[in-house]
């Protein structure tokens, strides 16, 4: 299927491969990661997965592996 207008984020260890999932992610909107609740939807060519909601278009946010922050709702970047 095609999808038009589809924010998407890189495909990481973050994503278990299921549409609808939701998870946590740290964004950055200043110098400080911030724990979202972002849902999930389909990976596209296991390079993206497609963000439903908990994201704004331009949000950065942390791909790789954080679970050791998992009880960190922020965390300062130095």
């Amino acid at each position: 299927a095609v999808k038009e207008d589809v924010m998407r984020i890189a495909n990481a260890s973050y994503y278990g491969g299921s549409r609808g999932v939701r998870t946590c992610l740290y964004a950055i909107p200043t110098r400080r990661f911030v724990k979202r609740k972002v849902q999930l939807g389909d990976f596209q060519l296991l390079s993206f997965v497609e963000v439903i909601g908990g994201l704004q278009p331009g949000d950065e946010v942390v791909v790789s592996d954080m679970s050791q922050y998992k009880n960190k709702n922020k965390l300062k970047l130095k």
